[in-house]
């Protein structure tokens, strides 16, 4: 993502309703693409990374209803199966300790996620699988609002000559830069989970 030293600029998400720190420079996939509505897709010009900001309905299933582990883990298998991927993996999980928000502006602290997904280039039959290290972040908004927030960022893996990395290492910059942004999120207007 060539995003060393980068600096940031405060990103507008849902006609500004959400504010975080985003790298200089990405490009909003609306622009180029129809993105669905509950969706903000932005991608780096100089890589594959994509940052995705996406707003869903709260989990109600199982354990995932009080559990933010388990909703963690129940989103992140949503995305794996919205990906086609052939297999995925959770390296880390960080849940984050229910609590309430310390103003009207401030989400809950994020819970994060770090996993692999083994998917096709646009779910295609004919293209190798490629390793994605997703980078993870779920702000569960409930009692607030029904509503779970959810950040990826998907960093496709390469090796020097070009082939997918067995063992899953992301570039540090990506990592930070998905960690600040993480951190960075305010919702400006709650009116956009009516």
């Amino acid at each position: 993502m060539a995003i060393s030293n980068q600096q940031t600029e405060k990103r507008e998400l849902f006609g500004g309703a959400i504010t975080l720190d985003m790298p200089q420079g990405l490009i909003d996939a609306s622009d180029l693409r129809q993105i669905p509505d509950n969706q903000e897709v932005l991608l780096s010009p100089s890589s594959d990374v994509t940052c995705i900001v996406e707003v869903l309905e709260s989990v109600k299933e199982g354990e995932a209803k009080d559990d933010t582990e388990a909703a963690l883990r129940f989103h992140f298998s949503s995305l794996a199966h919205d990906n086609d991927a052939e297999s995925s993996r959770i390296l880390t999980l960080q849940p984050s300790p229910a609590s309430a928000s310390s103003s009207d502006s401030d989400p809950p602290s994020p819970s994060l996620l770090t996993g692999v997904q083994q998917v096709r280039k646009f779910a295609k039959p004919d293209q190798p699988l490629d390793n994605v290290l997703i980078h993870f972040a779920l702000y569960r908004l409930a009692p607030r609002k029904d509503v779970d927030l959810v950040m990826s960022w998907n960093e496709p893996l390469k090796s020097s000559d070009g082939r997918t990395e067995e063992t899953p290492r992301g570039d540090a910059n990506v990592a930070e830069a998905f960690r600040r942004a993480a951190q960075s999120l305010k919702i400006v207007d709650w009116g956009l989970f009516q």
